[in-house]
């Protein structure tokens, strides 16, 4: 038995955030059910690059079921109360008020079953004076302060290889909400609204930041902290035929494993002192000796804290991502299940 056997999921989201939730859901064993928008449904369903199919839709709705319904028509808002009637969740992804303004916010659907879990999941949240902006990950990561303490010292802020707010900050708050509600669900009968903003989840990714500045430090700066590159142990280095190194040796006993293992023991006194170019300037020179994945299997069991910097393919490669419950399900043709749910 997986751990959500039984659970029914309304999923009403687009794009990507909402989609991440859902088959996280999905994997461990809830019906999922895809609300569509007719005629085109989930516009993620299309490339961004003028193509007929995203693999990356394919990838994100792995597992769930899929129906048509405008919302708007009231045969459609119908179908979708009957839909909420035997539901234990639902997650939407509008901006504030939408879900009102269709006479389906989370006091109307609970007139229709109490004990129906509404998750809302939006850039900016229900309320505050952002709630009605659009945006994305780069915007939520700069209002959070996130953005500007990435890149180097002396350069601009940089663009994240990877969805930060949207799935840190977003999608997994999302996830944890939703168990939550199901555990008081178990003990009280009765079900909850959420409210998850992608923006408020960056804004918890730097508690490490906020504790030093409310404790009366200076404001980080970026390229200049102890975690984001300004201390040669916690630090990204060349090696040679153009790989790279990271170097995550904080504590005091895996430097000092470092250090020597590089035959290096003058640096072991200096890891915090002011002044690191010194440091990672002669660090730079020694692994220029060796590429990466040579100095990973030199060093990787020393502790010493050293991985080499992999693409995906490779990362992928030497531990295969292995998803739970679903991972062999595919994600569903538009309105693949209207006669199932619908009749």
């Amino acid at each position: 038995m997986t751990a959500l056997e039984g659970i029914r999921v309304l999923d009403l989201t687009r794009l990507l955030p909402g989609a991440i939730v859902t088959r996280a859901l999905a994997d461990y064993g809830a019906e999922v059910i895809k609300v569509e928008q007719p005629p085109l449904g989930d516009y993620a369903r299309y490339s961004f690059g003028g193509g007929e199919t995203n693999p990356i839709f394919d990838f994100t709705n792995r597992g769930k079921k899929s129906v048509v319904l405008d919302l708007k028509d009231p045969a459609g808002k119908a179908a979708f109360l009957k839909l909420v009637r035997g539901a234990d969740v639902l997650l939407e992804g509008f901006r504030p008020g939408v879900m009102e303004r269709l006479g389906l916010g989370y006091e109307a659907l609970c007139d229709t079953n109490e004990r129906l879990i509404f998750a809302s999941l939006s850039g900016y949240g229900a309320e505050g004076k952002y709630a009605q902006l659009a945006g994305h990950d780069i915007n939520y990561l700069a209002l959070a302060g996130v953005l500007d303490l990435m890149g180097p010292k002396d350069g601009p802020p940089i663009v994240a290889g990877v969805q930060i707010a949207d799935f840190a900050g977003g999608s997994q708050p999302a996830i944890i909400g939703i168990l939550l509600a199901l555990q008081v669900r178990h003990r009280t009968g009765k079900g909850q609204k959420i409210d998850v903003s992608m923006f408020a989840g960056a804004t918890a990714l730097m508690a490490i930041p906020q504790a030093a500045l409310e404790a009366g430090a200076e404001a980080p700066r970026r390229g200049t902290e102890l975690l984001n590159g300004g201390f040669a142990c916690y630090q990204v280095y060349p090696a040679a035929e153009g790989s790279y190194l990271a170097v995550g040796a904080l504590e005091p006993r895996f430097w000092q494993n470092l250090c020597r293992e590089l035959e290096s023991d003058d640096l072991i006194p200096l890891q915090f002192v002011a002044d690191q170019a010194p440091v990672i300037a002669a660090l730079t020179a020694r692994f220029a000796a060796a590429n990466a994945e040579e100095w990973f299997e030199r060093l990787g069991a020393k502790d010493c804290c050293l991985t080499p910097v992999r693409n995906l393919k490779d990362a992928i490669a030497d531990y295969p991502c292995h998803a739970p419950g679903l991972a062999g399900a595919r994600a569903p043709r538009l309105g693949e299940h209207d006669g199932e749910f619908l009749g």
